[in-house]
């Protein structure tokens, strides 16, 4: 990687000043648009958490009483159940692409603002989500590390303090939401009376409560980071002026 030059650098036309090959962003617009898609990912997923009670009562009901519940009643709760779980699961799919392409911009805006503080390639923000296991726990290192190297300078000892806690359980309350939707899809499927759909739709039930928990958040991470990465732009004298 180049040395920073001694002066500021040259502004382009059309891109923004480069530091060290690296150039800065904006994740404005991407943020904007995930905060969009993540409201309509928690109307979706309340939506399922609906589903879930409805399937669970009628579950709940079937074992208390067998003759209570009709076969018409039980294809409405099942068309119910699939038809949320296929609503929210395309929102999911939806959200997940913007914010890869938010998470892309800050990460590589951050290795401006910190190089050398993460070995790990840019391209790796992304494709850790693809990666079994691993995308359980690296995306969570590159979301925590972009954080830190994103805080502005402070006046004092250098870095203005921002609580990690918004990444913390942010992270927390996605990944578990992700493994209770596996392990509650997977009994489902396997469910062959009343009492295991019920355990199966419970576990999904908690899963998508997380779900909501998380999307909260994600905005929230999104806004204040990129937020963080404006005011840090203004203060370094190389990438002034460019705020992502």
């Amino acid at each position: 990687m180049s040395a920073v030059p001694a002066g500021p650098p040259v502004p382009s036309p059309d891109a923004g000043p480069v530091l060290s090959g690296v150039r800065l962003r904006s994740a404005v617009g991407p943020a904007i648009a995930l905060t969009v898609l993540s409201v309509i990912f928690i109307g979706c997923s309340a939506y399922a958490v609906y589903a879930d009670w409805t399937t669970w009562a009628l579950m709940q009901r079937l074992v208390s009483d067998p003759g209570a519940v009709g076969d018409a009643e039980l294809s409405r709760g099942e068309s119910l159940f699939l038809l949320a779980s296929s609503v929210q699961s395309k929102a999911l799919i939806v959200m997940c692409v913007v914010f890869l392409v938010w998470f892309h911009l800050v990460r590589a805006n951050a290795r401006v603002f910190a190089q050398g503080a993460d070995r790990l390639a840019d391209g790796v923000a992304v494709g850790a989500r693809f990666v079994p296991s691993a995308n359980l726990w690296l995306p969570y290192r590159i979301a925590a590390t972009t954080w830190v190297s994103s805080r502005p300078l402070g006046v004092d000892d250098g870095s203005r303090r921002f609580p990690s806690a918004l990444v913390n359980v942010w992270w927390g309350a996605f990944a578990a939401a992700r493994v209770l939707g596996w392990c509650g899809g997977m009994a489902y499927s396997l469910a062959e009376s009343p009492g295991a759909v019920r355990y199966a739709v419970t576990t999904m039930l908690v899963g998508d409560v997380l779900d909501i928990v998380a999307a909260v958040l994600t905005p929230l991470f999104a806004i204040r980071l990129t937020a963080m990465q404006r005011t840090r732009s203004a203060q370094h004298p190389a990438v002034a002026a460019v705020r992502p």
